[in-house]
């Protein structure tokens, strides 16, 4: 008899869209040392663009203020529209959760790197280690 292997599960994966490179950066890495898949773009255009031809993520984690046609608010009324289940979380440390309701959960900046990994993990109902909880 051969022993059956543990299902392989897909790790789940974020689109972080964020337009300050180092903050992208740093959270992106703590998400892949946590076992997530992570896409990063740096606007909400990009970020649309990524969706339309690649498919889709299992997480939104996006500020509001960038540059290009759009904003963050308005990337996540899109996704909502097309996804309502799409879990999203926005970020800003110009705004408050003002706009938030409704679309996705709220963390203001500057947040703390393993809060957000948490957050996120929490969300998607998965261990940092990235197995399901």
């Amino acid at each position: 008899m051969v022993p059956q292997s543990e299902p392989q599960h897909k790790r789940p994966s974020i689109l972080v869209v964020e337009d300050e490179a180092l903050i992208r950066a740093i959270l992106s890495d703590e998400l892949r040392t946590a076992g997530l898949t992570v896409v990063e773009a740096t606007s909400a255009d990009e970020a649309l663009s990524y969706l339309k031809t690649a498919g889709m993520v299992d997480l939104i984690f996006t500020d509001i203020q960038m540059p290009g046609s759009m904003n963050g608010l308005e990337l996540a009324r899109r996704l909502r529209a097309q996804n309502p289940s799409l879990p999203i979380i926005i970020t800003s440390g110009n705004t408050g959760p003002k706009g938030a309701e409704g679309i996705g959960q709220f963390m203001p900046k500057p947040y703390d790197m393993e809060q957000a990994v948490e957050m996120i993990c929490s969300t998607l109902g998965v261990s940092p280690s990235g197995g399901r909880t």
